[in-house]
């Protein structure tokens, strides 16, 4: 299969009332033709 994503270490960070969530951190994959990718969790983490 293509190769038509690469994600390497991605991180994202949010500030809340008390202090910064880590909501991603080190995140890496490949996507390939044909191919669905998601990423999912809570959506509120504190």
């Amino acid at each position: 299969m293509k190769e038509v994503l690469k994600v390497s270490n991605i991180t994202k960070t949010y500030q809340a009332k008390n202090g910064e969530i880590e909501a991603l951190g080190g995140i890496s994959f490949t996507a390939n033709e044909g191919e669905f990718i998601s990423i999912i969790g809570p959506s509120r983490l504190w």
